[in-house]
C-alpha cells in the first residue's frame, strides 16, 4: 500500500483533496494506522478515484457523485459521460477560437480606420435566377456552416453539379442578431432542376426565382467567415462615398466553401442591392 503522499503522486491529485474526500466519506483510505493515524491507499482504489474525478469534471455535485457511485455503474457508462464532456469542450474551444479571430479582426479594423483604402467594389446588374433553396432561422454561425455543408454535400449529388451555380445565401434578418440568423440558403440553378430536393432531417429545398437587381454593390471577402464584418465595413465606405443607399435584401455568394482548420478561409462575394439617394428622394 502507499502512504497518502505517495498515492497523491501516483494519482496526480493533491493530498489535500484526498484528505477532504476521506472526511466526507467519498474515498476513504484502504487502511489507517490506529497508532500513527497515517493513511494508506491501494492501487485498486484508483478506478474509484478516477470515477470521482470524471463526475466532478462533468459538473456534478459531491452529493450527486456519491449517489452515482453507490449505483455501481459500469465503466462503459463513465466512458460515455467523459466522451460527451470531451465533445462539449471541443465545441467550446471552437467557439472561443472563433471569438478570438473576431476580436483580432476588430482590432485590425480599428488600426486601419482612417487609413486610405480603395476597396475593389463592383456595381453591376443581376438578372433573375432560379433558386433551389430553403429558408430557416438558425441560432448561431456554426449552425449556418453545418447547414451549408449539408447542402453542398447533398444537392449536387441529387441534382447534378453541371446544373448548379454557387451556393447563395439570402439574408432576411432585418437587424443583425448573432443568436438568430433568418436565412435562405441554396443553389442558383444554371439548368433545369427538380422543383424540390430532400435533405436529411426532413429539410426540403424548393425552387423559386431570385428577383433581378438593377444595381448590386459587390465586394469579394477572402478569409474566415467570422471576419466578414471587415469586408462589409469597406463596402459601406464605398457606398457612402458613391452616394448609394441599401435597397433590398443582401446576398452572400459562396465562391469557395470555408477550408478545414482553425482559419477556415472562404471566398464569398458580398452583394447588396442599392440605389442612388437622389433616386429614392424622387420616388
Amino acid at each position: 500500500m502507499f502512504r497518502i503522499g505517495e498515492f497523491s503522486k501516483i494519482a496526480q491529485v493533491s493530498g489535500r483533496l484526498l484528505r477532504y474526500y476521506d472526511e466526507i466519506g467519498l474515498l476513504s483510505p484502504g487502511f489507517t494506522d490506529p497508532q500513527t493515524g497515517y493513511r494508506y491507499y491501494s492501487a485498486t482504489q484508483l478506478p474509484r478515484l478516477n470515477r470521482i474525478l470524471v463526475l466532478k469534471e462533468l459538473g456534478l455535485s459531491l452529493e450527486q457523485i456519491t449517489d452515482l457511485l453507490a449505483q455501481d455503474l459500469p465503466t462503459e457508462a463513465f466512458r460515455g459521460m467523459l466522451a460527451l464532456r470531451k465533445a462539449q469542450i471541443e465545441q467550446s474551444l471552437q467557439e472561443e477560437s472563433a471569438r478570438l479571430r473576431m476580436v483580432e479582426s476588430r482590432l485590425d479594423q480599428l488600426n486601419a480606420f482612417g487609413q486610405v483604402q480603395e476597396p475593389d467594389v463592383v456595381f453591376k446588374s443581376v438578372e433573375a435566377q432560379p433558386f433551389l433553396a430553403l429558408r430557416e432561422v438558425l441560432p448561431d454561425m456554426p449552425s449556418v456552416k453545418r447547414l451549408v455543408q449539408i447542402i453542398s454535400n447533398t444537392v449536387p449529388v441529387s441534382v447534378g453539379p453541371q446544373l448548379l451555380g454557387a451556393i447563395t445565401i439570402v439574408i432576411h434578418t432585418p437587424i443583425y442578431d448573432p443568436a438568430e440568423y433568418d436565412l435562405e440558403i441554396g443553389y442558383v440553378a444554371t439548368g433545369k432542376v427538380a422543383d424540390c430536393v430532400q435533405l436529411p432531417n426532413d429539410r426540403v429545398l424548393t425552387l423559386r426565382e431570385l428577383p433581378a437587381v438593377a444595381t448590386m454593390a459587390t465586394f469579394v471577402h477572402l478569409g474566415p467567415v467570422e471576419t466578414s464584418h471587415r469586408s462589409y465595413g469597406l463596402l459601406a465606405v464605398a457606398l457612402e462615398k458613391a452616394d448609394y443607399q441599401i435597397a433590398g435584401l443582401g446576398r452572400e455568394v459562396i465562391m469557395q466553401l470555408p477550408t478545414l482548420g482553425p482559419d477556415a478561409d472562404a471566398v464569398i462575394e458580398l452583394q447588396i442591392p442599392v440605389i442612388k439617394k437622389e433616386q429614392n428622394l424622387r420616388a
